[in-house]
């Protein structure tokens, strides 16, 4: 199956799933009490899991201006011998790919961004976005979805300039 399709049903599903959880104000969103992450989820986002909890989804009141996807990697089994494990993971992999770092407001981590990648997606364009961010014991990778015809639109701008930090700062390992 051609990669473009799979983004495609994955976005799909996504929306589908986002759909079915109205957040109407800010709450912890986790998949259970023993759940190894969590992030404050802020008021006005749709939210809903996948892979057993691990990837949270996040879009706007709005789904078709964009949609946020986290994803948890858990170090915890390395803390004992480097206690900023996943902090210096994120670190050494941004080098490696040429990237900077800044650091995350709110957990102390650290996060880079890749250059953006405009595809074509149902006969629009969207614009996909990925970047990881490192705590002490974990790292969450993240991909944001922007549907190129929504980019005016104060939601998209909000996130673009101050938004998505903001969220990265809300995620707790």
């Amino acid at each position: 199956m051609p990669a473009f399709r799979c983004r495609w049903i994955r976005r799909v599903a996504s929306v589908f799933f986002a759909a079915m959880t109205w957040v109407s104000h800010a709450s912890a969103a986790e998949r259970d009490p023993d759940a190894d992450w969590k992030m404050n989820v802020p008021n006005g986002y749709r939210q809903s899991y996948e892979d057993e909890g691990r990837t949270l989804v996040l879009t706007p009141a709005n789904p078709d201006q964009f949609l946020i996807r986290f994803t948890y990697h858990s170090l915890k089994a390395y803390v004992k011998e480097r206690p900023k494990v996943g902090r210096e993971f994120i670190e050494h992999l941004a080098a490696k790919k040429g990237l900077k770092t800044f650091p995350v407001d709110g957990n102390g981590g650290v996060a880079y961004l890749e250059p953006p990648v405009v595809t074509e997606q149902d006969g629009g364009r969207v614009q996909e976005t990925a970047g990881s961010l490192g705590l002490d014991d974990a790292y969450v990778t993240f991909t944001v979805v922007i549907d190129e015809a929504a980019m005016s639109d104060p939601a998209v701008k909000e996130l673009l300039q101050s938004g998505l930090p903001v969220l990265l700062g809300r995620i707790r390992s």
